[in-house]
């Protein structure tokens, strides 16, 4: 990791839960307990509804059409997504191991999803996943996808899956894959383009465990 250039924000401490960190070598054993609510069939932590609203908001003022693909996922439910994603590549005479690899290039493990944390949401263009049927990465290409990855931070979210930090978060690049982490923290990890994980170990080694307040979860 390269040089930090700016100081740590008030609200970087390990504690805080919106910096929770959740992937396949930090498995949920157990759901969350939070407070949700809906924006059309998908849920999300109560917590970022006034952001995701504005983020969604300002998006469309200017006249972007998108579309909330997913939010709160159960870590049941996602064990129903990944063994229904493993039997259809044994259907096709893959062997459990080589089907397991081939759906976890683009789908994580119950427990290691981010979607469990209420804090993701998958936003894409709508008349892109419209003429595709599916998420692809390309979508960045368009006006839309671009203003959502280099505005997010202002909104506390940051691209959880950049195409430059494979290594450290284990996933594929995923442009339309936002996770909350609220602004300050946002910013910072926009501005010094280092991973979630990145910023964890940055965390750690600054020793920064001191409580965190609650009230300060959109910071």
């Amino acid at each position: 990791m390269a040089r930090i250039k700016h100081n740590l924000p008030n609200s970087a401490y390990l504690d805080n839960p919106l910096l929770r960190l959740v992937n396949r070598k930090h498995k949920l054993r157990a759901e969350i307990d939070f407070k949700k609510f809906k924006i059309g069939r998908e849920s999300f932590d109560i917590i970022i509804l006034d952001n995701l609203l504005r983020f969604l908001s300002d998006a469309e003022k200017r006249m972007f059409k998108l579309t909330l693909v997913s939010g709160y996922r159960s870590i049941d439910y996602q064990k129903k997504l990944f063994n229904r994603a493993l039997k259809k590549y044994q259907k096709k005479g893959l062997t459990e191991k080589e089907a397991r690899e081939k759906v976890l290039e683009y789908l994580q493990a119950p427990g290691a999803s981010e979607h469990h944390t209420g804090l993701a949401v998958d936003i894409i263009d709508s008349s892109f996943l419209k003429e595709k049927g599916d998420l692809y990465p390309e979508v960045d290409q368009l006006q839309s996808q671009e203003w959502l990855i280099n505005n997010a931070p202002k909104y506390g979210f940051i691209l959880r899956f950049p195409k430059d930090k494979e290594a450290e978060t284990g996933v594929k690049y995923e442009s339309w894959h936002f996770r909350y982490v609220g602004v300050e923290n946002a910013k910072f990890i926009h501005s010094e383009r280092i991973s979630l994980e990145e910023y964890i170990k940055l965390l750690k080694k600054e020793k920064r465990n001191k409580i965190f307040i609650r009230t300060q979860y959109n910071a």
